[in-house]
């Protein structure tokens, strides 16, 4: 059964590359794009610890360039997932009546089909040419475990967000359109291009714990800087949102399903 998924998955990946990458310069194009849309937050930190002889409480400019590259190497991941951005109008419209009838899972389906794999690729290029290039040039010092610790933190932070923008778009089977909560969800994301620990506990708290992007930004570079000695706590909080989000998300789209009325009957 999981061959099977994976070699569909393959497939509409395929046809999304095919679909989106007709013009190859484009690609280039646009990680050049990205990155200099990257470097105007690069100038800004520049600038602010200009005026704060040179660091952000214990933050460095380098530290904060590697905040910015962790931001797109989070929006990457993200971009695999836009399918649930589409779930609202699919609802409204029946569209979901060809997921439901189709011999795989309907989310799936859903997901895997709205997939847009050059953009995810371009992002991800982005952000690791951005994070090797300020490594190789401030001399950062990195380990084999604070890399993959930091990359396990950012994986579950984005599985976390993941779920929570999924229950979100799942409340479309009793509330209709809800695309603007899911823009507003997007918009506060925001956030994940600021060092969170320099925030009030209280907003702090709200953004490790109900909107968790800290887990895919602040608290991964961290780890892969070396300015923490709280990983595994890290880790910890990650994989209990993950595990508490799952069950919701689980939950709700059984419930979500069992009540849709598709407009074929």
């Amino acid at each position: 059964m999981s061959g099977r998924y994976f070699r569909l998955l393959c497939r509409f990946a395929a046809v999304s590359f095919r679909d989106t990458s007709e013009f190859r310069l484009d690609f280039f194009t646009s990680v050049v794009h990205y990155l200099v849309y990257q470097a105007l937050f690069i100038v800004f930190w520049k600038s602010i610890l200009g005026f704060t002889g040179g660091a952000l409480g214990e933050w460095t400019f380098p530290d904060l360039v590697v905040l910015t590259a962790f931001t797109l190497l989070a929006t990457a991941i993200l971009q695999w997932f836009e399918g649930f951005e589409q779930l609202s109008g699919k609802v409204l419209t029946g569209g979901l009546d060809k997921y439901l009838s189709k011999p795989v899972s309907p989310l799936f389906a859903l997901l895997a089909e709205e997939l847009n794999g050059v953009a995810s690729a371009q992002q991800l290029a982005s952000g690791v040419i951005l994070l090797g290039g300020v490594c190789l040039y401030f001399d950062i010092r990195i380990t084999l475990l604070g890399t993959l610790a930091s990359l396990a933190l950012l994986t579950l932070g984005c599985l976390v967000l993941t779920l929570l923008r999924g229950c979100l778009a799942l409340l479309s089977f009793w509330l209709g359109d809800v695309s603007r909560i899911t823009q507003l969800l997007n918009v506060s994301n925001d956030f994940e291009r600021y060092p969170i620990n320099l925030f009030p506990p209280w907003l702090r708290g709200f953004l490790t714990w109900i909107l968790p992007v800290g887990l895919i930004s602040t608290f991964p570079v961290l780890v892969f800087v070396g300015k923490t000695s709280a990983a595994g706590s890290f880790l910890a909080i990650g994989a209990v949102l993950a595990l508490v989000w799952s069950a919701i998300f689980a939950w709700t789209w059984r419930h979500a399903v069992a009540r849709y009325e598709s407009f074929g009957g």
